[in-house]
């Protein structure tokens, strides 16, 4: 019996050498893949906008490799071990390695800051090396050029609630810079105002502070804000810096001015109008030919 039960074995042992060891062996590494590069953030809950992105992103490019890097380096030093994201040149360096040949970069920046630039550096220090990655393809961060400030203030307009009534603000905070790329911000608000007078955009860091904005909000004579994050995720500086108790988050210094605050805690990564934008500049990128010289602030593909 025991006989009888090893020579099964061993048959079976020998079929999937002869069957599957060829071809496992035979694989060829995906040619193309794409990265995702985001700031990052602590908050887990947070997370979901960057689960919604992947998702859908899989979803438009099946069978091509996904992968994730973080540009926050707060976060990547103080990360737990084992629970680490990539930085964007290891995340390319183990494509590399692994025989990728061409990668589309989907940056998840709101504005081409320093960050941004970071990224810009290192993925072109990477294309092009011997038996390294042949191209790699950036789309550019959501506001880049007056197309797309005047693509995303649409896209935040359709994004409000429906029962917000229009004698009532609306106000997007985004993190802000003190990097020349600032200037999107009040270029978003521009836009903004040539589609609803009472709709506003704040920087956590920067010139439209909460002061700048109060006095923009009492002009108008708005008693009641929609307070949103103009980040890709709510996550650290949306619970604390906006929503949160201490009495210097924008929430509770908008109550102590007398006007009534209605949260929207959400990412732009949680909205569908957002993700679809995104995933369509990727698929443009494969349309595209080699991207062009890297300049600082400007749209490269």
């Amino acid at each position: 019996m025991r006989k009888s039960l090893r020579a099964l074995a061993l048959t079976l042992v020998c079929l999937f050498s002869v069957f599957c060891l060829p071809t496992m062996a035979g694989q060829k590494p995906a040619e193309d893949a794409v990265l995702i590069v985001a700031f990052g953030t602590s908050v887990k809950k947070a997370r979901a906008s960057y689960a919604n992105v992947e998702q859908q992103v899989k979803a438009a490019f099946p069978g091509r490799e996904v992968r994730w890097a973080w540009t926050a380096h707060s976060l990547l030093r103080t990360a737990s071990p084992g629970n680490a994201m990539p930085t964007v040149q290891e995340a390319l360096a183990k494509l590399a390695a692994e025989g990728t040949k061409n990668v589309s970069i989907l940056s998840l920046h709101v504005i081409p800051g320093a960050e941004y630039n970071d990224l810009l550096r290192t993925a072109r220090a990477q294309e092009g090396l011997p038996k390294g990655l042949r191209q790699v393809r950036l789309v550019p961060p959501l506001l880049h050029d007056t197309d797309s400030l005047r693509e995303v203030a649409r896209l935040l307009m359709q994004s409000l609630p429906k029962e917000r009534k229009n004698d009532e603000a609306a106000l997007f905070v985004g993190h802000g810079t003190h990097h020349a790329a600032g200037v999107f911000y009040p270029a978003l608000q521009y836009y903004l105002n040539t589609l609803d007078k009472n709709v506003f955009v704040g920087t956590i860091e920067g010139d439209l502070d909460f002061d700048a904005v109060l006095k923009q909000i009492r002009t108008r004579g708005a008693r009641k804000v929609w307070l949103a994050p103009l980040m890709t995720v709510a996550g650290d500086h949306a619970s604390n810096d906006l929503f949160g108790a201490d009495p210097e988050s924008w929430r509770q210094r908008f109550l102590k001015n007398g006007i009534q605050v209605q949260g929207i805690a959400k990412g732009l990564g949680e909205y569908p109008v957002f993700v679809n934008r995104w995933v369509e500049e990727l698929k443009q990128l494969g349309k595209m030919g080699k991207p062009e010289t890297a300049m600082s602030t400007t749209r490269v593909r």
